[in-house]
């Protein structure tokens, strides 16, 4: 049996669950929150006051948490990533302890749209439901309504890189043998190497508190 080397830390590995459960529940809250009024909105909101809070909490993460959580460990750049795709379509590509090159620019994307989707959030407003985003008076009802747009547009190219990252999973666990949501559950993977070093869980909660004052901050106080 495969030799199994711990990868992911705890915070990692909550962060990634807690964040898919919040994006499901904001998927269905913004879908029926025009047919059932402000109270689903409002929820739809908190919703993405705490996706807002996993997103700062990751981008600290980045910087401070264990070995492969951090960004120095999984950016790699342009060329990289296309030795890697190109080995990848020749069928020989390695298996990463972390996230592969391609797989790395894909968390940078898939952050930064999250990031765009909250951020418009914050401006939205709709009299005819009763809601304004804590943010809403900082800026006119005609960009607010722009905002909105590009909060719709922005929800679809968020749908589409879920599915891209379904089928990479798909992909790997039927083509390459190798499990990652498995990995992703247990922190561990089959492969011979020096465990990750730092993620401690409360050094974790400390970073996550940061965020959520944060977000507190902008919700309250601006």
């Amino acid at each position: 049996m495969p030799e199994l080397t711990r990868v992911w830390d705890l915070p990692t590995r909550l962060f990634h669950w807690s964040l898919v459960l919040l994006v499901c529940f904001s998927g269905i809250t913004g879908e029926f929150g025009d047919d059932f009024g402000a109270n689903v909105l409002d929820w739809h909101a908190r919703s993405g006051y705490a996706i807002l809070t996993l997103l700062l909490f990751r981008l600290l993460w980045g910087f401070v948490g264990g070995t492969h959580a951090r960004f120095r460990s999984f950016v790699r750049r342009p060329r990289a990533v296309l030795a890697y795709l190109r080995q990848l379509r020749a069928g020989k590509s390695e298996r990463h302890l972390g996230h592969n090159p391609a797989g790395g620019w894909s968390v940078l994307l898939m952050l930064a749209c999250l990031s765009l989707q909250v951020g418009t959030g914050l401006f939205l407003s709709d009299d005819d439901l009763g809601f304004t985003g804590p943010l809403a008076n900082y800026v006119s009802d005609r960009m607010s309504d722009r905002l909105h747009a590009l909060h719709e547009a922005n929800f679809i190219v968020l749908m589409v890189l879920v599915a891209l990252h379904l089928l990479a999973i798909a992909y790997h666990l039927w083509v390459k043998k190798e499990n990652l949501v498995s990995a992703m559950v247990s922190g561990k993977k089959p492969l011979p190497a020096p465990a990750q070093r730092g993620g401690h869980p409360l050094l974790g909660a400390l970073v996550l508190a940061i965020g959520a004052a944060a977000v507190w901050f902008i919700v309250n106080r601006l």
